[in-house]
């Protein structure tokens, strides 16, 4: 991920471009190998870490709209919105 495919209004948020990494940090630190034998285990133990670091988490600037347009998938180029392909109103061929 790319760190300007983001909004302009998160780039203060991200600390790297590595967003998956940055949130399993704390996760590797308070893992024991010894205690994730089982793969429910493993699951359960980094779902209630990440649930944990969570709570102390801020809210992106941007808000629900943002966010919405984010998780359906619209792109953005330095941090300005790309037209998405599938919405541009298509015209018809001349025959």
């Amino acid at each position: 991920m790319a760190y300007y495919d983001y909004p302009a209004e998160h780039w203060r948020h991200l600390r790297t471009s590595e967003v998956v990494e940055s949130v399993f940090a704390c996760v590797r630190i308070r893992t024991d190998v010894a205690r994730a034998r089982l793969r429910e285990n493993a699951l359960y133990l980094v779902f209630k870490i990440v649930e944990r670091l969570g709570q102390h988490w801020r809210q992106l600037n941007g808000g629900a709209a943002l966010m919405t347009l984010l998780l359906t998938g619209t792109r953005f180029r330095d941090g300005m919105l790309v037209e998405h392909p599938a919405r541009r109103a298509e015209v018809p061929m001349a025959a």
